[in-house]
């Protein structure tokens, strides 16, 4: 805890006789336990002051940007290759394009003449006994004369023979040794002629085929200017990060020089707060430029279709629900400098 927070808090416990240190204001509590404390406290009529912690919390990063020592230099063909074959939007095209080249080549198949070739077979029983209303026993004279009736006609002086009765398992004998047959063999030819429809569907077929590859071709391009445009910008970003360190390990020998002139006497307290705003600058220009190198050379991982696995995150483990290994954040370290905000335990003496 820096030493302005504790004078801060010294003074508001010496002037108050009730300090509540919470989330929140006394207005808008941001916790349960906070707004019932000020709830209490408001029933009794006990005067307060309210303490945003939230407010006052000392933001301390415990990493900070890893600066690679030599920017390593990749030919521009090598990015543009990468990219071409890493990129989700490509890839998503191509398997557009070859889905519209396999419906088109349907379409043209649909518009040529057919011929097909067909064969049947079947076979057919009868069961069962001869109806006897089929007997010309049983039918009158006039439909005798006919002579469509079974058994001896009087009426004609012909015999036509009845049908003997037939089982289940001759019916069934009946329907594989050809007793009565049921084959055949044909050609269906099949020729278009003016099929309007077809032609339309085929003329927007190739049109649509058109249109995905130049999509494509569009996509291609637009890659190629990104990754173009993340090289210079990271090249541009690397330069500006080295002129701010130059800039901030000059501005402190500037500062350390100045100071020294002022405890000799050769100089005025106003050129050393000049110093230090000029150095405050620079630091912070420093941390833009970081900031600004460390978006580019992920603007550079994302043109390329690499930025997954630069971060090492697996697709296959998401899907399943099962990290196997941590992610990877690149270009970041541990800072060295940070210190601890809980007071280190005092040892006690040994007692003899």
């Amino acid at each position: 805890m820096s030493n302005t927070a504790q004078e801060r808090i010294r003074s508001d416990i010496a002037d108050n006789d009730v300090v509540l240190f919470m989330k929140g204001t006394p207005v808008f509590p941001q916790c349960g336990f906070s707004a019932a404390v000020v709830e209490i406290l408001s029933e009794l009529g006990v005067k307060f002051k309210g303490v945003n912690v939230l407010a006052d919390a000392e933001v301390i990063p415990t990493s900070t940007i890893a600066l690679p020592e030599q920017e390593p230099i990749v030919p521009i063909q090598d990015l543009v290759n990468d990219a071409l074959g890493h990129r989700p939007e490509l890839a998503e095209s191509r398997i557009d394009l070859s889905n519209r080249e396999i419906n088109n080549k349907a379409i043209r198949n649909s518009m040529l003449p057919t011929l097909d070739l067909f064969a049947y077979y079947g076979g057919s029983g009868l069961a069962g006994s001869q109806n006897p209303a089929n007997l010309c026993a049983n039918q009158p004279p006039a439909e005798q004369a006919e002579g469509f009736c079974s058994g001896y006609n009087p009426v004609l002086g012909t015999t036509i023979p009845t049908a003997a009765p037939v089982g289940y398992t001759s019916a069934l004998n009946q329907l594989v040794n050809s007793t009565a047959p049921d084959k055949g063999v044909g050609l269906t030819l099949n020729i278009p002629i003016r099929n309007r429809n077809a032609d339309a569907l085929q003329v927007r077929a190739e049109l649509e085929y058109r249109q995905a590859q130049m999509r494509e071709q569009q996509i291609e391009n637009q890659i190629r200017i990104e990754v173009r445009s993340a090289q210079f910008n990271l090249l541009q970003n690397r330069a500006a990060v080295v002129a701010a360190q130059a800039a901030v390990a000059l501005g402190r020998q500037s500062l350390d020089a100045e100071t020294k002139k002022l405890n000799l006497g050769a100089s005025t307290s106003t050129l050393v707060l000049q110093n230090q705003s000029v150095l405050a600058t620079n630091e912070s220009n420093l941390v833009s430029a970081m900031a600004a190198y460390e978006k580019s050379r992920i603007e550079m991982d994302r043109a390329t279709g690499l930025l997954l696995d630069h971060a090492g995150i697996v697709m296959d483990d998401a899907e399943r629900g099962q990290v196997t290994h941590m992610p990877n954040v690149p270009y970041a370290a541990p800072r060295k400098d940070v210190k601890s905000v809980m007071e280190a335990p005092q040892q006690q003496p040994p007692q003899n």
